[in-house]
């Protein structure tokens, strides 16, 4: 529901999981067992705009409601670039982002910068859905400070690089993997990514960025689609919740 109206619950997609990279597989086949896994060839990078898959980090998600570990959400920024949203418009590098057509807002009323919401990412940032950032993109290569006022961010930074927390505060020292630490090169481009039903998403302004290393693929078109709240009784009651006009229609 997160996706509406582009993607409607029910939908089932086709992902594109060769666009980005080739590489071996993350589990064993037909089983959630996971295996090391390594890219073979890069081929693309993902683009502003694009529907991605990608896998969140069950560190983080033990700290949530949320159960499932893999999302579709949209790309509003990559690596290097400044994200803000004010009064729910997007801007990346101060140009308003054009979004497509199907963005849906569930409330129109506008949460006013000075707002608070206690879960938006980072901790402490005192921004809100609707009036957010600005917020730099965490680009790889780019070395950045380490210490107690941006520690929120860059623990979520590293624990994406690291797929683990290895960043530690005693007392007034910062520590990776208990040696002290003043600064950091980010290992991996990161990127921001919203859900098309903006007002009732749990995305990058609450969850923080994502890496390319969680990337699955894009999402390419519908391949069958089924309304379950309007699926009748009986044998044959499924054929009166299929989408027809959803099926083979492709996701922008």
């Amino acid at each position: 529901s997160s996706m509406e109206n582009t993607l409607l619950a029910g939908d089932f997609i086709i992902v594109n999981k060769i666009v980005y990279k080739i590489s071996t597989p993350a589990k064993i086949p037909f089983t959630d067992i996971k295996i090391p896994h390594f890219t073979l060839l890069e081929t693309w990078e993902p683009e502003i705009n694009e529907l991605v898959v990608f896998n969140y980090p069950e560190i983080f998600l033990q700290d949530s409601a949320i159960t499932a570990n893999q999302f579709i959400k949209r790309i509003v920024a990559g690596p290097g670039d400044t994200l803000q949203f004010i009064n729910k418009k997007i801007f990346v590098n101060n140009e308003e982002l054009i979004l497509p057509p199907t963005i849906k807002y569930s409330n129109e009323d506008v949460r006013r910068r000075g707002v608070v919401e206690d879960n938006i990412f980072p901790k402490g940032s005192k921004w809100n859905r609707d009036n957010y950032g600005p917020i730099i993109i965490p680009k790889k290569g780019d070395t950045i400070v380490v210490n107690s006022r941006n520690l929120e961010r860059v623990k979520q930074i590293i624990v994406m690089d690291y797929g683990e927390r290895v960043l530690r505060e005693e007392g007034t020292v910062i520590t990776m993997n208990a040696k002290p630490i003043q600064e950091y090169v980010i290992q991996n481009d990161h990127y921001f990514v919203i859900g098309d039903n903006l007002d009732v998403s749990m995305d990058s302004r609450y969850l923080g960025f994502i890496t390319e290393e969680m990337i699955i693929g894009k999402a390419i078109f519908i391949y069958w689609s089924v309304d379950n709240k309007k699926t009748a009784p009986g044998l044959l009651g499924f054929l009166s919740g299929i989408r027809t006009k959803r099926i083979f229609q492709c996701v922008e």
